[in-house]
């Protein structure tokens, strides 16, 4: 069996289902190509029904990478994990050949003043999707 790309993205937004919606703001830039300009970076979070805060990340600049500091305001976390859904290619697939293109890959980070660092920030890959619980109690 061939697991998708956009399998995997589905599943990473399998917490968000029956989830409490938590407002993210923040800029990015845009991303622009020819006459359509789009937020550089796209993002939501949610609280799930056992209190889990979610956090979703996407780059959606298929050409460069971008750093983001995630400011987590009235949460009390010490660190954070996931996944993140990348690959060569913005349009690259799975295949029966080459099954394991696309795949998630864990990611741990740290909160540290009140902020999800890895490294010194998150850096987002072109196309790059991150799925991100942080355990902790949300205010």
């Amino acid at each position: 069996m061939v697991l998708t790309p956009t399998y995997y993205v589905c599943k990473m937004y399998v917490p968000f289902q029956d989830a409490t919606f938590i407002r993210v703001t923040f800029d990015a830039g845009r991303y622009t190509r020819g006459d359509v300009a789009l937020p550089r970076v796209d993002a939501i979070a949610a609280k799930d029904t056992n209190g889990k805060l979610w956090q979703e990340t996407t780059n959606l600049d298929p050409n460069e990478p971008v750093e983001i500091e995630a400011v987590l305001e009235g949460i009390t976390a010490k660190s954070a994990s996931g996944e993140t859904l990348t690959a060569p290619k913005v349009d690259s697939v799975n295949t029966f050949d080459a099954a394991n293109t696309v795949t998630p890959t864990p990611i741990s980070a740290k909160v540290q003043g009140g902020k999800l660092t890895r490294n010194r920030s998150l850096n987002l890959s072109p196309s790059f999707q991150l799925s991100s619980d942080v355990p902790g109690s949300i205010r």
